[in-house]
């Protein structure tokens, strides 16, 4: 009877001990491994905005264009014309720009011998006569930029007008007036026209500003000393849009495209390309920019967050209950592994996986669809079916997110105050505004998550 006591005793403690007992899991890590991270940054639009004044050009032609400008000294010229012409600068050019085009007034004023004679039977006879005039003539340039970036003008005749209307009759013969104003035109519009794409060529030199522009871009810029912020341009074409003006101004706008990308930490290495590509002419250029910066989360800051509000917590489901005593991180191709130890009514290791995503609500990087591995969850299924399907994945991932955002912010602070006027050499400097962030598709890599983050604005790069 004692024996038959004992034993029932004994096999009721082992079935209140086995009851009470947890399950030994046996899972198996998740490989850890990382995919070929590719980021194609978008390139941007830089604006190099030129501006002249016209009556700037204007004082450069009258350097250009002065004194006597023509001087026919014999009769016999031009098949015997019988008239000699001088022509001398009266005033100053006049010069205007409309509709994309150079508009000049050159007034002139007019020396000249015009007359008749007849050689017949031995006998000479001549009458010349001399009077002055003066006459204005009009042209329009029209002006190009080259692939190679030199100045391809344009400059034809627009007519004439009399400042004072000569008359010339000697003896029987009078002098056409519009004759005298075809043969000025004709003989003076080479050497005019020489002068003003003289100087048009010397004052629209965009080939040396857009090359030392190009140069000095590629050079870090240093945003912040404090927190080791610096901003590198990877210029990657150029291009120019046509002439343009108003109210005694003519602007042109070189728009550089280039990769914009901001770092922290040591300066950035920048190699520089002295060569400036071949030109091409757009319509219309956009002064619209994108900075790529990379946000950087380490595997150490993301595994402190968790710990905190993971380590220690329990879960209870039913008579069942488990406790987070162990987190560490890591990546599995695209997706984020959360290995957790636990103890209570199962002992071992949990194993999730879920997507890094951006939330822009609180700018917090979360993990989108955490669940159960593969394996865990079928191991779980044969051991301990009541955790696979108790929605702990939910619970355990409103506890994971990681916020970027006041990282963000200080860094697009610390931009927007840099960019109102950052001199970074030869006189040059940027000015621009931003309006706005984005944040691409974290990737995850050994060291951590990593976030494209784009930042718009305007960008242009100014001469002082």
């Amino acid at each position: 009877m004692r024996t038959n006591l004992k034993s029932l005793i004994f096999i009721s403690l082992s079935i209140i001990f086995q009851s009470c007992s947890s399950t030994k899991l046996a899972t198996e890590k998740q490989v850890e491994k990382y995919a070929a991270f590719s980021y194609d940054p978008v390139p941007s639009s830089i604006s190099l905005p030129v501006e002249m004044k016209v009556a700037s050009l204007e004082a450069l032609l009258n350097r250009q264009l002065t004194g006597l400008i023509y001087d026919d000294n014999s009769l016999d010229n031009n098949g015997g014309d019988n008239i000699m012409v001088k022509a001398w600068k009266k005033e100053n050019i006049k010069l205007g720009f409309e509709n994309g085009q150079f508009i000049y007034r050159v007034p002139l004023k007019l020396w000249i011998k015009a007359g008749w004679k007849i050689d017949q039977f031995g006998l000479s006879l001549s009458d010349y006569r001399e009077l002055n005039a003066e006459i204005a003539l009009k042209f329009h340039s029209s002006v190009a930029v080259n692939k190679d970036w030199t100045i391809s003008t344009l400059t034809v005749s627009d007519g004439y007008e009399w400042l004072s209307t000569p008359t010339l009759k000697i003896g029987p013969v009078e002098l056409p007036i519009t004759f005298i104003a075809d043969m000025i035109i004709k003989y003076n519009t080479a050497t005019i026209n020489k002068a003003i794409d003289d100087g048009l060529k010397q004052s629209l030199d965009l080939k040396t500003t857009s090359k030392q522009a190009w140069v000095d871009l590629q050079k870090p810029m240093l945003l912040s000393e404090e927190y080791g912020l610096w901003l590198r341009v990877n210029p990657k074409a150029v291009s120019v849009s046509p002439f343009s003006g108003g109210k005694g101004i003519i602007k042109h706008t070189t728009t550089i495209q280039a990769v914009t990308e901001c770092f922290t930490g040591k300066q950035p290495p920048s190699p520089i390309n002295q060569v400036l590509p071949e030109v091409t002419t757009v319509k219309k250029s956009s002064d619209e920019f994108l900075v790529n910066v990379t946000s950087y989360i380490g595997y150490d800051y993301i595994d402190s967050i968790t710990r905190s509000m993971l380590v220690n917590t329990s879960y209870t489901f039913g008579k069942k209950k488990v406790t987070v005593t162990g987190i560490s991180i890591y990546g599995n191709e695209s997706k984020m592994i959360i290995a957790t130890d636990v103890t209570g009514s199962i002992n071992g290791k949990l194993y999730f996986s879920g997507m890094p995503m951006y939330r822009a609500s609180d700018s917090c990087i979360i993990l989108k669809d955490l669940q159960f591995s593969v394996q865990t969850k079928n191991v779980l299924l044969k051991s301990a079916a009541w955790l696979a399907n108790s929605g702990i994945e939910k619970a355990i991932s409103k506890n994971m997110s990681y916020p970027i955002g006041p990282e963000l912010r200080e860094t697009y602070k610390m931009m927007a105050e840099s960019l109102k006027k950052y001199e970074f050499g030869q006189g040059f400097y940027l000015t621009g505004t931003l309006n706005g962030i984005e944040v691409l598709q974290p990737t995850l890599m050994p060291q951590g998550i990593i976030a494209p983050v784009s930042i718009k604005g305007k960008l242009a790069v100014k001469l002082d």
